[in-house]
């Protein structure tokens, strides 16, 4: 749901796990981030967060994949994804929400739903 297939979709950035960014991370097109952010991510795409990333901002995207761990506010246009690894401190803001068995979300989630015509 909301996500494609892992390989069917070609990542356009990624932040290895070596990299840290204190700022801003602003682009369009899937990212996958293994690294550390300080700060915003806003992203007109799908976000990747890798089992080794470290991400202390908030994160905006399309489709939001956490394996990582999150300190922060989330909010995707469509699904997020917390997998079984992932850690999510912050309130959420969602269409959709997957949490696997193992995954940690401390925080309020707000869902927005389709209105019934």
């Amino acid at each position: 749901m909301g996500f494609k297939k892992q390989g069917t979709e070609k990542i356009l950035t990624i932040l290895s796990k070596d990299a840290v960014i204190d700022g801003t991370l602003k682009g369009c097109g899937p990212v996958r981030i293994d690294g550390r952010v300080q700060g915003d991510v806003d992203i007109e795409g799908d976000v990747f967060i890798g089992e080794s990333a470290v991400l202390e901002a908030s994160v905006k995207g399309q489709n939001i994949q956490v394996a990582g761990r999150v300190i922060g506010g989330i909010t995707a246009a469509g699904c997020l994804e917390i997998m079984a690894s992932g850690v999510v401190e912050g309130d959420v803001n969602v269409q959709t929400l997957q949490v696997a068995d193992g995954a940690i979300l401390h925080g309020s989630c707000k869902m927005r739903g389709s209105s019934a015509e």
